[in-house]
């Protein structure tokens, strides 16, 4: 699966939600949440190309937005369908029950991933502008 497919993929109904008023996190602001939605489709054709092969953590800002994206049930089946022609399960972290060296070391692979296929670092995202990630 091609990163031009994932980024054809219209998540702006993910993006007005978590503007919305109605939000019952934080609200966003629309350009926060677009740079955002740009990160999670990286982060999910990561997800899709090293599928089975890698394990891979998201940043917390990548991790709400995956989070939005399964709320659409309907949506994102169809999108897992045809990305990968079935379902992409979601692993929440639970600090008391997992490794969390093991979470450690697969974000550091996620970090060096995505170096690597998108020739900058994986950035994380404060509700007033991008960070490198430490």
């Amino acid at each position: 699966m091609s990163l031009d497919y994932i980024n054809k993929l219209d998540l702006d109904y993910i993006c007005r939600a978590m503007c919305s008023e109605l939000y019952p996190l934080p609200q966003w602001q629309w350009q926060s949440v677009k740079i955002c939605e740009k990160l999670y489709k990286r982060f999910l054709y990561l997800l899709v190309k090293y599928r089975g092969k890698k394990s891979l953590v998201p940043t917390k800002e990548i991790d709400e937005f995956w989070h939005n994206h399964i709320l659409y049930t309907k949506r994102y089946m169809a999108d897992c369908q045809a990305l990968v022609g079935g379902y992409i399960h979601h692993h929440p972290a639970d600090p008391e029950h997992d490794d969390l060296d093991a979470l450690a070391n697969a974000f550091e692979v996620t970090q060096e991933l995505y170096l690597k296929e998108f020739g900058e670092p994986l950035q994380v995202l404060l509700r007033d502008g991008l960070e490198e990630v430490a």
